[in-house]
């Protein structure tokens, strides 16, 4: 039997559901965390290798070929829920429902793509893709069953992909566009009684 889906299960889902959209050789080339990547060497600081594409090549000004910064990732950035009572008509003795818990579950998007020629119009095309992808897709790809309930059928929803701040920052030495945005899924915990 199917349960409602977890915050790393969602995380893991939505890098499945992007996957074919931005992360292969045939589409954005990205590479796709489901997770907080951290991107540091303790001597060092800032260390941007983590983020680098492996299917992404780039040439540079003096004509040598690097992995470019492309990378999407997934992390859970907090959760609300609000218990929805159950109903009853209590002139004729119905019960209308069960109760349940709507488990609000905030995700943090990043999307890093470097920076260098026409890369601003690239880095929105693959924020668009990511945003399109998302927004048509309410159970995030999730099996919604057939003869026996899938988890999909726990998930009521999301709010649509936010991005309110997009904007072009240094990592290390390599400037990149990013994209900050938050998803907010709606899943449904049932409770008995």
């Amino acid at each position: 039997m199917a349960t409602p889906p977890t915050a790393n299960e969602i995380k893991t889902q939505i890098k499945t559901l992007l996957t074919p959209v931005i992360g292969t050789s045939g589409t954005k080339k990205s590479k796709i965390f489901d997770y907080l990547a951290l991107a540091f060497k303790p001597a060092e600081g800032e260390d941007p290798e983590v983020l680098r594409s492996s299917l992404d090549v780039a040439t540079v000004q003096d004509g040598s070929k690097v992995k470019r910064i492309n990378c999407l990732m997934i992390s859970e950035s907090g959760f609300g829920q609000a218990k929805v009572p159950r109903k009853e008509d209590s002139t004729r003795l119905i019960q209308i429902s069960r109760g349940k818990n709507v488990i609000s579950r905030q995700l943090f998007l990043t999307y890093f793509y470097q920076f260098g020629q026409a890369s601003e119009n690239v880095f929105s095309d693959n924020v668009e893709a990511i945003r399109k992808t998302l927004n048509s897709n309410q159970k995030l790809g999730f099996d919604v069953g057939g003869l026996s309930v899938g988890a999909g059928e726990f998930i009521e929803g999301h709010d649509l992909l936010q991005a309110p701040v997009i904007y072009v920052d240094f990592y290390g030495t390599t400037a990149l566009h990013v994209a900050e945005g938050t998803l907010t899924v709606r899943v449904i915990e049932p409770l008995e009684s």
